[in-house]
C-alpha cells in the first residue's frame, strides 16, 4: 500500500501593514476626534479665556462651570493638538494656532470654528452618506428647509453662519488685496461684494481706484453705511441689482468671490455672461475660487468641495479644467491663475 503525505507549505508570516500607512488612516479616522475638540474649544471661548488671564484649570473650571477634572482632560488634548501649551502643571497658555480662536485677533477663525461645532452643521454632515449616494443635499434633507430659509427663520443660526463667512473671508480678502495687482483698473465691480469689505481693502491700497459694490437690495444698505463710515463714500457706489439678469455695465474688471461655488455650471455661466456682456473689451473678470488638484495629490479644496455638496443644493468647488469649459461657454478665456495663501486662488479672465 502507498501511503500519501500531505506536503505542508509553510508561508512566512505578514509583517502586517506599513506602520506610516497605518498611521495615517489612523489618523484620518481619528480626525473627527481633533476638529470637535478643535471646534468646541472655540464654542467655550477657550481662547479668549486664557488670553484674559484666566490660564488654570481651576479658573477655567469655575467660569465655564466646568467638572474640574473632564476639563483638564479635555485642554490636555488640546494641548497636545498644539493649540494649548502646559506652562506649568495645570496651568496652561496659547500656543500660535490658539492665538487664531481668540475673537479680538487678526485672521481670527473663531467664528468659522464655531459654525462647524453647531449643532445643524454637525447633523448635516452626519447625513453625509445621503448627499453622496443622492446628489441631494444633506441640509435640506436633515433640515427640512433650504440653508437661506432656515436662517431666515432661525437668527441664532443665521447670526452663527454670518459671522463665519465674516472670518474665513477676512483673510481671503486681505490676501486677494495685497497680492493681486488691480493697477490699471480704473472701475472695479464687486459682484455679489456684500458689505464691501474686499473692496475696502482694495480700494485702501490702490487710492485712484473707484468701485461699485452690487449686491441684492437688502445687502447693499449695508454696504452703503459700512462704506462711508471708512471714507470711501466718494469713490465706492453700493448698487442694488440681480446678478443673474445684470451687473453695471463699462467697467474696467469685475471680481466675485465665493460666489460661482454656490451655483452649478448653468448659473454660474448666467453671472459670468452677463459680465462678459458689461465689461469693456480690454476688460478682465477675477473669479475667487478654490481651483481644484488633481486627483490623487492631497488638497484643502476637495474638503471643502464636500461641504458645499452637503450644505447647498447645487454648490461645487472646480477644476482648472472645469473652469475653462465654463468660460469658453461665455466667450471668456483663461488668463491665469494666482494661488492665494487660504488654499483659494484668483483666476483672471479675459474676452476671448
Amino acid at each position: 500500500m502507498i501511503v500519501q503525505h500531505e506536503l505542508t507549505v509553510h508561508k512566512p508570516a505578514s509583517s502586517g501593514p506599513d506602520p506610516a500607512v497605518l498611521g495615517k488612516m489612523l489618523q484620518l479616522i481619528y480626525g473627527r476626534f481633533a476638529g470637535q475638540t478643535v471646534c468646541l474649544a472655540a464654542k467655550l471661548g477657550i481662547a479668549d479665556h486664557v488670553a484674559a488671564g484666566l490660564t488654570t484649570t481651576h479658573d477655567l473650571a469655575a467660569v465655564l462651570d466646568a467638572n474640574p477634572s473632564s476639563l483638564r482632560r479635555f485642554l490636555r488634548a488640546l494641548a497636545s493638538y498644539r493649540i494649548l501649551a502646559e506652562d506649568t502643571p495645570d496651568s496652561w497658555k496659547l500656543a500660535p494656532a490658539g492665538e487664531l480662536l481668540r475673537q479680538d485677533v487678526p485672521g481670527s477663525l473663531r467664528d468659522l470654528a464655531r459654525l462647524f461645532a453647531a449643532p445643524e452643521h454637525v447633523h448635516t454632515w452626519l447625513a453625509l452618506e445621503h448627499s453622496v449616494l443622492t446628489g441631494e443635499c444633506a441640509f435640506d434633507h436633515v433640515h427640512g428647509a433650504d440653508g437661506w430659509s432656515y436662517a431666515q427663520e432661525h437668527p441664532e443660526f443665521n447670526k452663527t453662519f454670518n459671522a463665519a463667512m465674516s472670518s474665513i473671508a477676512g483673510s481671503v480678502h486681505q490676501a486677494i488685496a495685497r497680492i493681486y495687482d488691480f493697477a490699471g483698473i480704473d472701475l472695479l465691480v464687486d459682484v455679489g461684494g456684500g458689505h464691501g469689505r474686499l473692496m475696502a481693502h482694495i480700494l485702501a491700497r490702490f487710492p485712484k481706484m473707484r468701485g461699485i459694490v452690487y449686491d441684492m437690495p437688502h445687502v447693499v444698505n449695508g454696504a452703503e453705511t459700512y462704506l462711508a463710515g471708512l471714507g470711501l463714500g466718494d469713490r465706492c457706489q453700493a448698487m442694488a441689482g440681480d446678478f443673474f439678469k445684470s451687473v453695471p455695465a463699462g467697467a474696467d474688471a469685475y471680481i466675485m468671490t465665493a460666489i460661482l461655488h454656490d451655483w452649478d455650471d448653468d448659473a454660474s455661466a448666467l453671472i459670468l455672461r452677463n459680465c462678459r456682456k458689461a465689461i469693456k473689451p480690454s476688460g478682465r473678470v477675477l473669479i475667487g475660487d478654490f481651483v481644484l488638484k488633481p486627483s490623487n495629490e492631497p488638497d484643502f479644496g476637495k474638503a471643502v468641495d464636500l461641504e458645499m455638496l452637503v450644505m447647498t443644493p447645487s454648490g461645487r468647488e472646480r477644476t482648472e479644467s472645469d473652469f475653462r469649459r465654463l468660460l469658453h461657454r461665455c466667450d471668456l478665456r483663461l488668463k491665469d491663475i494666482l494661488p492665494l495663501p487660504s488654499g483659494n486662488s484668483i483666476l483672471e479672465a479675459v474676452p476671448a
